[in-house]
């Protein structure tokens, strides 16, 4: 009896164990892939370039089995401006088929020169049930700019002289180090020629340049990107003449003072005694000059010397004599 009892109490448990509370039914999946938030585009040269992030996941959070269609669509910004009577009227266009995260699509922008358009998409499950429309987003397409061309460089006093050919309301100019992988904006100028004085002698800097079109505050037209220039800086210029040299007479020696270098590759002062050199290597503004005798007058001169070894020219010459 005991044995019954305890089988049948071990089956009650497994029965009740097995079978569990299971709630409420939970709804069937939609499986509408998640919204594009971040649809990005330009007028490029003569192309509209549009820019937006896959998406991976459906509302719920479940993987897309066979990936997202991608229902990208061009079309004229008519005002008032109503979303289903432009996705009528509108272009779709195709979406490549990509391994990246983040598509990118060219379409001609011959069409709709002159004209505002409205760029947005949907992103369809299989079952064609979309999440709703990606944000939209307005330019205004306008003539090609010309792309930049014959891009040059120069040295300069501490500095690259950039000097190019295009007509344009403005000109981005982008650099960067020949090692980096990443470019960085440095300037907007509105004359094609710019003077990049933040940089290192000894490093090899690429430049590349772009025409410009504001288009409102925060939008721009942009011409293809100009050819590579790579260029590699060589300091040929002198740092300045020392100036403010005078020569004081003491008992028994000649006092040299003037005012400090500013430069910022300045390296050393150099003397100059009747035209001769009599020292170098100096980084204080004064000298003193002990190799001299009563009654003969001196002319002095001092020159300046930068790291790269140019020297300046020498200052106005100063004359002294011990009394």
């Amino acid at each position: 009896m005991r044995l019954w009892l305890a089988a049948c109490a071990g089956f009650s448990i497994l029965l009740f164990t097995g079978c569990g509370y299971r709630g409420e039914p939970l709804p069937p999946a939609l499986k509408r892939p998640v919204r594009v938030t971040d649809l990005a585009a330009v007028q490029r040269g003569p192309n509209l370039v549009i820019q937006f992030t896959i998406p991976k996941l459906t509302t719920e959070g479940l993987p897309i089995k066979g990936g997202a269609d991608m229902e990208l669509r061009v079309g004229p910004a008519d005002s008032p401006f109503q979303y289903e009577v432009w996705k009528q009227n509108s272009e779709r266009v195709t979406v490549p088929n990509t391994d990246k995260s983040v598509a990118e699509v060219t379409v001609p922008a011959a069409k709709w020169y002159g004209k505002p358009v409205v760029i947005g998409l949907e992103a369809l499950a299989p079952n064609g049930r979309s999440a709703g429309s990606s944000n939209l987003k307005v330019l205004t397409v306008v003539q090609p700019l010309p792309t930049p061309e014959a891009l040059e460089a120069a040295n300069a006093p501490d500095a690259i002289r950039l000097d190019w050919h295009a007509a344009a309301p403005e000109f981005r100019v982008m650099r960067k180090l020949q090692q980096d992988p990443n470019w960085t904006q440095i300037a907007t100028t509105n004359k094609p020629t710019y003077t990049d004085n933040m940089i290192e002698y000894g490093q090899t800097y690429e430049y590349l340049v772009q025409s410009i079109q504001k288009l409102d505050d925060s939008t721009y037209a942009e011409s293809e990107l100009s050819a590579r220039l790579t260029f590699k800086p060589k300091d040929t210029f002198p740092p300045a003449v020392p100036v403010g040299v005078s020569a004081v007479p003491g008992t028994r020696n000649i006092e040299i003072v003037w005012d400090r270098n500013a430069e910022k590759d300045f390296a050393s002062y150099r003397i100059y005694r009747d035209g001769m050199k009599i020292a170098e290597g100096l980084t204080a503004p004064t000298f003193s000059d002990r190799d001299v005798k009563q009654g003969v007058k001196y002319q002095y001169q001092v020159s300046s010397v930068d790291t790269a070894g140019n020297e300046s020219a020498k200052s106005p010459a100063v004359e002294s004599a011990l009394p």
